[in-house]
């Protein structure tokens, strides 16, 4: 059965949205700050032996079984999670589930259309683009503008990083269903993110921060949604349940006086 009071239990507002809040802050903004993007890039160009193009952008690996591969997976994965959620209405033995993978499919689709609309408003270029990789624009840290008549890019966040970080919303999944599973739904999410973080950085496609950035939309689009649909709705209730009659009657007053004690 659904555990009906996970969220007693191991949700917080602290733990899973202030604390990973900050966290996330501290680290892009030190990615910010000192450039490390532009180092990690460097690093990784180099270790391919890289001089005018990055020599892993068109390799099988990275290009169709990482890249496109990867993004088939996802895809695959969403129209599974389709047909659960469809199949929840035809047994009564899945029903029970239905709005944890109602809630699995809405974050993580959340997750990804909120990255893709955010690179198309932003302006980073991928490293490929940049001078220092063979590219033709300068590169410019995330939150600084662009030089004068530079060409916009739409590198950021990372898009196919994206597409993996969404599934941290199973450890929610999970806390609602079998607690005890929530960090192998974490590590799912967080290991497939990561995977395609690295085959982008590989192919020279983006820089490391943007798969962070990626990671961190996706996880608070996932808290929110499960404070929105599982944790208020919960809270609300308990706050609206009638509270027990106190008052004083010859039928009661013995119940009071050993609850008294």
């Amino acid at each position: 059965m659904i555990q009906e009071t996970t969220d007693r239990q191991h949700f917080s507002i602290k733990k899973h949205f202030t604390y990973p809040l900050m966290t996330f802050l501290f680290i892009a903004g030190l990615f910010e700050y000192f450039k490390f993007d532009l180092s990690i890039a460097k690093f990784i160009f180099n270790l391919q032996g890289g001089v005018d193009n990055w020599p892993l952008r068109y390799h099988w690996l990275t290009e169709t079984v990482l890249h496109e591969g990867g993004r088939h997976f996802i895809i695959l994965l969403g129209a599974l999670l389709l047909c659960i959620i469809s199949t929840s209405f035809k047994r009564s033995t899945w029903c029970k589930y239905r709005s944890c993978l109602i809630y699995l499919f809405i974050s993580v689709l959340t997750s990804i259309l909120l990255v893709k609309f955010i690179k198309d408003v932003t302006h980073v270029s991928c490293p490929w683009d940049v001078i220092q990789f063979g590219g033709s624009v300068p590169y410019v840290p995330t939150f600084k503008p662009l030089p004068k008549g530079t060409p916009l890019g739409q590198c950021f966040p990372g898009g196919h990083s994206s597409g993996g970080y969404a599934w941290v919303a199973l450890y929610y999944f999970f806390l609602q269903v079998k607690p005890e599973y929530r960090k192998l739904g974490l590590a799912f999410g967080i290991g497939l993110g990561g995977l395609f973080s690295l085959t982008q950085q590989l192919r020279g496609a983006h820089f490391f921060s943007h798969g962070i950035w990626s990671l961190g939309i996706s996880w608070f689009v996932a808290s929110i949604l499960y404070y929105l649909l599982f944790v208020r709705p919960r809270l609300q209730t308990q706050q609206t349940k009638p509270q027990p009659n106190l008052a004083y009657s010859p039928e009661n007053k013995e119940v009071k006086f050993n609850k008294a004690l």
